[in-house]
């Protein structure tokens, strides 16, 4: 078997763009993952990338074409301007054989089980590297960048994606995969990863609640827009230092940077702390475009979004915000 994995974009083509989050980043991670678990399964595996490159589009299927590839897939995410669009889909050229279709379909229904918000089917579109790949080949959109709960859906059940993906290829191929995989089941009871209070859906709105906050608790002046850019950033870091003072006499300079002194104050948050400090941190991580639900309470929710920001960023996934997580935030 040689199969290719295509991480879609790379390089200066950044995909779809969340904050500080990029597509690019998303699926070279998955692709890599999933390249992985077939390696252990001793298959060869032609990556189209397996760094922050860029790479045409014709020359992703030329490298498939010229392994003579048994199977080509394309892995994205999607990205919109409504923040409410969410779901995975997965497409195949605009005339498919009936294998193509069902190996396609095999990858998604095993994702949907795994757990997705929602389920937006087999679609047949005229993609390049469909269109110009010899090989049976799908392109697999894992969610929305545009969409905090499909953000926190792609890091919480990222190995378990990755095992889907590498279940469906092997059943299709008939290998004999002997890498540990985590076992697909549909959930008894399917639940989204929310906050027992549901937060504001619209990452918007999230977003100009605490701008106003930031406005009348620290005396700043942000247009309440809804954007999270520097001006917004430099106002969490006042905040930040401005508890870190209040609670643990830092005696920090309120410069609205986020220095070594600043990174030196920062004491450990973890589940169950409560208060303004706490307040910050979810205003960070919003900001960063994880969901939280901003009332200072380190909740199910909030440690859910630090463990996921944390494995975005390659960090010790704990759950625990201290000075290293709290520098990837806002330093």
């Amino acid at each position: 078997m040689r199969i290719v994995i295509d991480p879609g974009h790379g390089g200066s083509d950044a995909g779809a763009v969340h904050f500080n989050r990029r597509e690019s980043n998303d699926n070279l991670r998955m692709a890599l993952a999933v390249r992985d678990r077939l390696v252990a399964c001793r298959q060869a595996v032609i990556m189209t990338r397996t760094t922050d490159t860029d790479v045409p589009l014709l020359e992703r299927s030329r490298i498939a074409n010229n392994a003579n590839a048994d199977y080509f897939l394309s892995i994205h995410r999607n990205g919109a301007t409504n923040p409410a669009a969410n779901g995975v889909d997965i497409f195949v050229r605009p005339s498919p054989s009936n294998r193509e279709v069902s190996i396609a379909q095999s990858i998604l229904n095993n994702i949907v089980l795994v757990g997705v918000q929602s389920n937006r089917g087999l679609k047949r579109e005229n993609f390049s590297v469909l269109r110009n790949t010899n090989a049976p080949a799908a392109l697999l959109e894992l969610g929305f960048m545009s969409n905090a709960s499909d953000n926190n859906l792609f890091d919480i059940n990222f190995d378990r994606y990755a095992d889907a993906i590498v279940f469906a290829i092997s059943a299709a191929f008939g290998l004999n995969c002997s890498a540990p995989l985590t076992p697909i089941r549909p959930p008894v009871a399917p639940q989204p990863p929310i906050a027992p209070v549901p937060p504001p859906q619209n990452q918007r709105e999230l977003m100009m609640q605490i701008q106003n906050t930031l406005n009348t608790r620290y005396g700043q002046n942000l247009a309440t827009d809804g954007i999270c850019g520097p001006l917004t950033r430099a106002a969490i870091v006042r905040g930040l230092q401005t508890e870190l003072n209040r609670l643990f006499n830092a005696e920090l300079p309120i410069t609205g940077v986020f220095g070594a002194q600043t990174r030196a104050a920062i004491r450990l948050l973890r589940r169950g702390d409560r208060g303004n400090y706490v307040w910050i941190l979810q205003a960070a991580l919003t900001c960063n475009g994880f969901l939280t639900n901003p009332d200072g309470i380190f909740g199910p929710l909030t440690e859910n979004s630090v463990r996921a920001f944390q494995a975005t960023r390659g960090l010790g996934v704990d759950g625990i915000a201290g000075p290293i997580t709290f520098t990837a935030l806002l330093g």
